[in-house]
């Protein structure tokens, strides 16, 4: 079945209603409001049959100026667009902003479809096609076909079928079959014993009967209850078809034309997007600051504010890197095409494409960030994949994540990855991918929170993995920190002792007053053997005390609690006899301690239950055992 999408764009009462129902039999205004008032409002949907036994589907849109937005929302995923020109009255107004909207969203291929010829003498019709040669003189459209019909008469519909077969069976399908399924909903509504259906052109994948799609931006889950392609039932809908889905656990209520169905996880839900805009010269008073405009994205229209990125201002004709902050939030892809419009009175200023569909606020003129927006341009997927993996916040990123970012096929993306990882560019963990130049970022700013925390405890050993991650927390999991930090230890860029981590270059060094209470500390503890000493009372509220005792911990001293402490040669001791003893009893209870170590009950008790969660002991019921 044929992946082909025709649109119909053209001046309001020009004939494109009815030049479809001539061509397929199919009446696309289906309101009464439509009816009664002999013009479209909204999208018409229709399919048509080809010479050569293919069925295309068909996209009408309305030509009334004021819904601009409902035709923009018709022409995500179109392939061939007839421009519809009424013999009578030549270009019109919206003939010349459709043709606008059309280049800017990237169509390539046209056809001029001349209607109502049989209204009109020769010599009219002669100045007719002069004028549409001059002006389609320069443009896409230069080269277009141009065919002459007439609805009622019958005329010149044979030769366009003929035409759009030439023209269909010579399209590439270039779209990405092995992404995961898109579709930006045009049409919602709900048929008797089947409930919700929602319309669209299937941007890119496969969906079938029973995938569990995700409805964006709401992020409501739902069901492919059944498929429709051109009103026969399928399993199935590939990238480029006209498809009707039977959606389940939703009612009409619940969806709403402009959002998205997808897979989940596939689509970030956005407040902000970066684009690039090309500002038609008719829009001569160009883009300033701050100024509001209407967004047409997919089936969608949101307001927004304009930051320019890099210029004070976009003049007219030009075209530069914007953030566009917005009032609702949407979920698209990179490299999606927009269309925007001034707010009021509305026209149609340019149309651009998404660069980062999921951005961060930037400063306007930040070198870095206008570069960046250069690489998404222009640059290769390896390009625009090495910049995302740089510049995103996570430290790490699944596979997944850069599929959906890049719309590149998983085969694509893991090439890529193995090559890198062969050379070092890149490393994994788990699920997860780091590129060389965020670990060396992440890197140096692991040593500089370290070297900050050597200059306020100049007397400890090193920095708890802990405390490192408070600063992490929300870019990586304790695992992948604690993954990085072996990597930085084996790579010699830092020291670990005893789950405590240090800058190579730093050593505890004490004065000779420090020197003095360390030896008293000692002493205390000596004395002290196997009777655990209240660390306030060594301390004795002697701030120097407290400061020597902290980079004793883990090598002379060892806490119990966060309230007793414990000579290491004595706790290695400890250890030695429950070991032995327990070798060649069975078991040991706290009184076997004690008398084993001449200590008291509370002193036995506080030393057998650190060795309990040093994982040296268990203790079963009153008795002790070795791990």
């Amino acid at each position: 079945m044929s992946t082909i999408v025709v649109g119909t764009a053209g001046h309001i009462d020009h004939g494109k209603t009815t030049l479809i129902k001539a061509l397929t039999g199919i009446e696309t205004d289906t309101t009464k409001e439509e009816k009664d008032r002999g013009m479209s409002i909204n999208l018409g949907f229709a399919y048509l049959d080809l010479p050569n036994g293919e069925q295309v589907g068909i996209v009408d849109v309305p030509g009334h100026e004021k819904f601009i937005k409902n035709m923009v929302a018709g022409l995500p995923g179109i392939d061939i667009a007839l421009l519809i020109i009424d013999a009578g009255e030549g270009i019109m107004p919206q003939t010349k902003e459709h043709i606008d909207i059309l280049t800017l969203l990237g169509i390539q291929h046209f056809i001029i479809v001349l209607t109502k010829v049989g209204t009109i003498d020769e010599e009219l019709r002669e100045l007719v096609m002069e004028d549409i040669h001059s002006y389609i003189q320069g443009t896409i459209l230069e080269h277009a076909t141009i065919i002459e019909t007439d609805a009622v008469e019958q005329i010149g519909l044979e030769v366009l079928k003929k035409t759009i077969t030439k023209i269909s069976s010579a399209i590439e399908n270039k779209r990405n079959v092995n992404a995961s399924p898109r579709l930006n909903i045009d049409r919602v509504f709900s048929v008797k014993g089947f409930g919700t259906v929602v319309t669209g052109t299937l941007i890119e994948g496969v969906c079938c009967v029973g995938d569990e799609l995700i409805i964006y931006p709401s992020e409501r889950r739902t069901r492919i209850r059944g498929i429709q392609i051109h009103e026969k039932a399928v399993k199935q809908a590939v990238a480029g078809q006209r498809t009707a889905l039977n959606i389940a656990n939703l009612s009409t209520h619940e969806v709403a034309r402009g959002e998205v169905i997808a897979e989940a996880k596939q689509l970030a839900v956005t407040w902000m997007l970066d684009v690039k805009l090309t500002c038609l010269p008719s829009f001569s008073k160009g883009l300033q600051l701050w100024e509001r405009v209407r967004v047409l994205i997919g089936t969608k229209e949101v307001m927004a504010r304009v930051v320019p990125i890099g210029i004070e201002k976009l003049e007219a004709g030009d075209a530069g890197f914007l953030q566009l902050r917005l009032e609702e939030q949407v979920a698209v892809k990179a490299g999606d095409k927009f269309i925007l419009r001034s707010y009021s009175p509305m026209r149609t200023i340019g149309g651009g494409v998404v660069l980062d569909a999921n951005p961060s606020k930037h400063r306007r003129f930040h070198t870095e960030i206008i570069e960046s927006l250069q690489v998404k341009e222009k640059g290769s997927l390896e390009d625009v994949l090495a910049d995302f993996l740089k510049n995103k916040n996570e430290i790490f990123t699944p596979v997944s994540q850069m599929i959906t970012y890049t719309s590149e096929s998983q085969a694509n993306i893991e090439k890529i990855l193995a090559e890198w990882e062969n050379t070092g560019r890149m490393f994994h963990y788990q699920k997860g991918w780091i590129y060389y130049e965020k670990y060396q970022i992440v890197r140096d700013k692991i040593l500089d929170q370290l070297n900050a925390y050597h200059k306020k405890y100049r007397l400890r050993v090193g920095m708890p993995k802990e405390e490192i991650y408070t600063l992490w927390q929300q870019e990586m999991s304790l695992k992948e920190l604690q993954f990085l930090l072996t990597k930085f230890v084996k790579e010699k860029k830092l020291k670990e002792c005893n789950q405590l981590y240090a800058n190579m270059t730093f050593n505890v060094k004490l004065n000779s007053y420090q020197e003095k209470e360390k030896a008293r500390i000692l002493m205390s503890l000596e004395k002290s053997r196997f009777t655990p000493i209240k660390v306030e009372e060594l301390l004795a509220n002697n701030p120097t005390a407290t400061e020597v005792l902290e980079s004793m911990a883990d090598k002379e001293v060892v806490y119990l609690t966060h309230e007793y402490v414990l000579l290491q040669s004595m706790y290695q001791q400890a250890i030695e006899q429950v070991q032995v003893y327990i070798h060649k009893n069975g078991a040991m209870t706290l009184a076997d301690f004690r008398d084993l170590t001449r200590s008291s009950r509370k002193s036995s008790m506080l030393i057998l239950e650190a060795l309990d969660k040093a994982n040296i002991t268990r203790r079963v019921e009153n008795k002790r055992k070795l791990v």
